[in-house]
């Protein structure tokens, strides 16, 4: 899973780091592929994104003469990582990027009736083929002293030359890249069958369907009204891309349980695909995507858990502070959802009833909290929140802070379930606070966070868990504040929080400019509708902390989760994990400049979805420069978001 996961990402910085010289479009680009494509990424016009990539804001980042040196240097070793962790055919970005002259296709297929390799890599690129022999010749030298066994042969009168590279330490299958170059069309991948089969369909003489008569692939594109002038569209069949990754990876659970059958049962598998298009620069925006996930509803089993109504609160509380890096604000039916997860549940843990037995167990074990869950669940409304923001002062490893509200609508049974709950929690304390009280748990002889039985191979079930797994965070808080159950990383945050609604009726986030100016885009881009949910991202706050603990070599040791995958990923490119360090962090940040020299760059961005009758469509942005709300808008804005005050007098407030 790892390497595939990074060959995307190898492919998208192929994306960005390509100047070519633009070539009409070619409609036919997904006839090429066959029908069992898991997922693909096609560069529309790769020298016209590039320019627009240039006018972005990250793009004069990377050009900062603070921050160029840095990439200059890294690049060859970043790039080397992201190569050799996930993109199989062994051809550098740049060089390609040299003798492409217009589309760009990156492909992942299965092959399940081939259990040795049941996946596919496929690379398709518009070309010169003047200058093939000069690209094939730089690219043998690029292989340099390793072993490479290169063959040629035909195939429909075309040359195809193969090239087999020793096993990656503890690999058994060699390396094997093929290439072959029809007329314009360069076409490079891992596997014989499918070299073969590229070859036929450029030349039009391949029988069988096509990507671009699946009928999953036709109808999620007619969902996701694309506009065809994007200048990047996906396409992901989600359970079938996790299987090709995952054979990539040629990993398994460390369970007896196949996680991705176990969602196939439960009714995942209606998710039938995620596509959509992405624009990148313009004179307001950044980036600007949209898309959308088509499901086969109705959902059945433990898919009925993605219950999503379009009814996010537009009303944000006010004990949301100015310092938040992100919000994310959804509505989620937890009143009937929540039971749909029996069967996931039963699955995983291999028993039918377990899921009914933890319920029984909460509510009768005279050792436990003694809670009935079907009592306490109709307190909940629908109203979820979510925000995270980091301590003030310099960037550590503990200065990552998130926190999640879920509306209530009677605090004093909660706080009383919650109360007969945290009493049976032994590492658990009541601190009082403002007149206040928050419980905090602090687990002791916790040295390291580890996130592995949950990450590796997608996720161990709860059943296979070891019985000493270490918990997810060594210190959490939680407490019932007025019409709200708060559950923070930090207890200092819950504390925050309290303080901050004391002193105002109105969340100080609504009046921050990051604020304003994404909710203006939003309406703008996306319409003026009720979404299932919303998320506002203040780039220059979000990203403070993990780039100074990049530049300091820290941030494999951060207690974000999204830093510890990250520097596992990049660990893996090259040795096995019993050689990994877990402190060494694989890329040096040493020569960066001071964050506050750079977030000046970083621009705020949104997402939104909206819950339809086939599935779910979504869009997303990041701001330009110059994008600045107008007064119309901003008047308008004011009118549909605002603070919710909490109190129960509330709880008719708009959603």
């Amino acid at each position: 899973m790892v390497r595939s996961l990074i060959g995307a990402a190898c492919a998208l910085t192929l994306v960005f780091s390509t100047a070519v010289p633009a070539q009409a479009q070619l409609p036919t680009i997904y006839e090429l592929l066959p029908a069992d494509t898991q997922a693909a990424v096609w560069v529309r016009d790769s020298e016209q994104m590039l320019n627009k990539w240039e006018q972005t804001q990250l793009a004069k980042l990377t050009q900062d003469k603070k921050i160029a040196p840095f990439f200059e240097e890294k690049r060859a070793e970043i790039e080397k990582r992201f190569m050799e962790a996930g993109w199989r055919i062994n051809i550098k970005p740049e060089d390609l990027g040299e003798y492409a002259t217009g589309q760009i296709l990156v492909a992942w297929c299965e092959n399940p009736d081939r259990p040795v390799k049941p996946y596919a890599l496929a690379l398709i690129a518009d070309i010169d083929p003047q200058k093939n022999a000069e690209m094939m010749k730089q690219f043998e030298q690029q292989l340099g002293p390793q072993q490479v066994q290169k063959s040629t042969q035909k195939h429909a009168g075309v040359s195809v030359t193969k090239y087999v590279l020793p096993p990656r330490s503890g690999e058994f299958l060699k390396q094997d890249s093929f290439f072959a170059t029809v007329d314009s069309r360069l076409l490079i991948c891992d596997d014989d069958a499918l070299i073969k089969k590229l070859i036929d369909r450029v030349q039009g003489n391949a029988s069988g369907d096509t990507l671009a008569q699946d009928p999953v692939f036709v109808k999620g594109r007619e969902l996701a009204k694309l506009s065809g002038s994007g200048d990047i569209e996906f396409f992901v069949r989600p359970l079938g891309f996790a299987r090709v990754i995952r054979s990539i990876a040629g990993a398994r659970s460390k369970s007896n349980t196949d996680l991705l059958a176990a969602f196939q049962k439960q009714g995942f598998d209606a998710i039938a695909s995620v596509c959509g298009e992405v624009s990148i620069g313009g004179e307001e925006l950044d980036v600007h995507h949209h898309g959308y996930v088509y499901a086969k509803k109705p959902l059945t089993k433990s898919a009925l858990v993605l219950d999503f109504p379009n009814q996010a609160t537009q009303l944000i509380p006010n004990f949301v502070g100015s310092n938040a890096a992100s919000l994310l604000v959804t509505n989620w039916n937890a009143q009937e959802a929540f039971w749909a997860a029996k069967g996931i549940v039963d699955e995983l843990a291999g028993t039918p009833g377990v899921f009914e037995e933890v319920i029984e167990g909460i509510k009768s074990d005279p050792n436990g909290p003694q809670i009935d869950i079907r009592e306490v669940l109709p307190n909940f409304t629908n109203d979820v929140y979510a925000i995270a923001d980091s301590k003030q002062g310099p960037a550590d490893v503990d200065s990552r802070r998130n926190m999640i509200a879920l509306r209530i609508r009677d605090a004093a049974a909660m706080t009383d379930v919650l109360n007969r709950a945290m009493n049976g929690e032994p590492d658990a304390q009541l601190v009082e606070f403002a007149d206040h009280q928050i419980w905090q748990v602090v687990h002791n002889n916790v040295d390291e966070i580890s996130i592995e039985s949950d990450f590796s191979d997608f996720g161990a079930p709860p059943a296979a868990a070891e019985a000493e797994e270490e918990p997810w965070l060594s210190s959490w808080a939680i407490t019932v504040h007025d019409d709200f159950l708060i559950f923070s990383s930090h207890i200092e945050m819950i504390q925050e929080a309290i303080l901050q609604a004391q002193t105002s009726a109105t969340s100080p986030l609504e009046q921050t400019p990051d604020y304003q100016r994404v909710l203006a885009a939003i309406t703008q881009y996306f319409g003026d509708r009720d979404f299932s949910a919303w998320r506002i991202l203040r780039s220059e706050k979000s990203y403070r902390v993990q780039y100074e603990l990049f530049r300091q070599g820290q941030l494999k040791r951060s207690k974000s989760m999204l830093a510890t995958i990250l520097d596992r990923i990049l660990q893996k490119a090259n040795r096995p994990e019993e050689e990994i360090d877990p402190d060494e962090q694989q890329i040096s940040g040493e020569g960066l400049p001071n964050f506050e020299e750079i977030a000046g760059y970083l621009q705020p961005g949104g997402f939104v979805v909206r819950s339809t009758d086939n599935g779910w469509e979504f869009g997303g942005l990041m701001l330009g420069e110059s994008f600045a709300p107008s007064p119309d808008s901003a008047v308008s804005q004011a009118s549909q978001y605002g603070t919710a005050r909490v109190s129960n007098s509330q709880d008719g407030a708009k959603r």
